[in-house]
């Protein structure tokens, strides 16, 4: 598969077989902590890429679906409203099948009618918005200079207006960037505005860009939950069950690591393998030079070389 991965198991969706819509680490971004790496190609400027392509391989995925899927999952490493294609992708996955459709975003394209409209088929939306004063946001995710916190926070406000889907916020905190009172207080105040479905927190847990994107504990994200109000959720570990794939290539192992950094239960989750043969696997991928390993808050990750 090219632009299909997974299915994996997501903390948020379940089983979800994800749609990688645009080139690789392009993005209005450069987050401090995205596990993905850094940016290699920061632009807000909307673009053709293999739409007809990518519904080729939808299409040729669901005739024949090889695991029973709670959604499908547009995002990858880059930022899917880019796409020009994105509201025909939506429409073809319509078409195809009942299987839901959720898309990961920054919002930093929300603004645009045209990214709105392209939208307004998902069943699920899942943007990002980290903070909500400007210097802690430019700190965080580290926009491009023509970027506006005010105009990325109007797109939100006209997405819950016109989007009759559920709308999922997630937001990343980070020790000592995002996560003091001030800036949880006035995270609680636009979240009371944009009246979202969930708010889900979530925190450095995977290698990051750069090492000042620390973890909050356990503790400390259940506590800023209960200032962020009822709708927010610390998001927990899946632990949906997979059924086991058999006859697993290594070139499997190499396209999900090269997706993300993983734990060896992390891809014995998505495999459905028994542990000790993914440990066993990935120490022979780590001495062929073809997977490197490293460790990151005392966890041991992997990631294609």
């Amino acid at each position: 598969m090219i632009y299909l991965f997974g299915p994996v198991p997501s903390r948020r969706l379940g089983r979800s077989l994800g749609v990688d819509l645009i080139p690789r680490k392009s993005c209005p971004y450069d987050c401090l902590y995205c596990e993905v790496g850094p940016t290699t190609h920061q632009t807000l400027n909307r673009m053709e890429y293999q739409t007809e392509a990518i519904i080729e391989e939808l299409r040729a995925y669901l005739t024949h679906p090889q695991a029973q899927l709670d959604y499908i999952t547009l995002a990858g490493s880059g930022e899917p409203t880019l796409n020009l294609g994105l509201g025909r992708i939506i429409k073809a996955i319509k078409e195809m099948t009942e299987t839901p459709v959720a898309v990961l975003t920054n919002g930093a394209l929300l603004h645009l009618p045209e990214v709105r409209r392209d939208l307004k088929a998902a069943d699920v939306i899942l943007p990002s918005l980290d903070s909500v004063i400007e210097k802690t946001w430019r700190l965080i995710n580290r926009p491009l200079p023509e970027m506006s916190l005010a105009q990325m926070i109007e797109g939100l406000f006209a997405l819950r207006r016109e989007y009759r889907g559920q709308i999922w916020l997630e937001i990343m905190l980070l020790k000592g960037l995002n996560d003091t009172e001030e800036e949880l207080a006035a995270l609680r105040r636009v979240i009371g505005k944009l009246s979202p479905d969930k708010v889900q927190l979530n925190t450095a847990v995977r290698p990051v860009v750069d090492e000042v994107a620390q973890p909050l504990d356990e503790e400390e994200m259940e506590a800023a939950a209960a200032i962020l109000g009822p709708t927010a959720e610390v998001i927990a570990a899946c632990s949906r069950s997979t059924k086991a794939e058999a006859g697993v290539s290594d070139a499997r192992f190499i396209e999900m690591l090269a997706r993300r950094p993983m734990t060896a239960a992390d891809v014995a989750q998505v495999l459905g393998l028994p542990l000790d043969l993914v440990k066993t696997r990935l120490k022979r991928l780590c001495k062929s030079g073809l997977v490197d390993y490293s460790l990151y808050q005392e966890q041991g990750f992997y990631s294609s070389c």
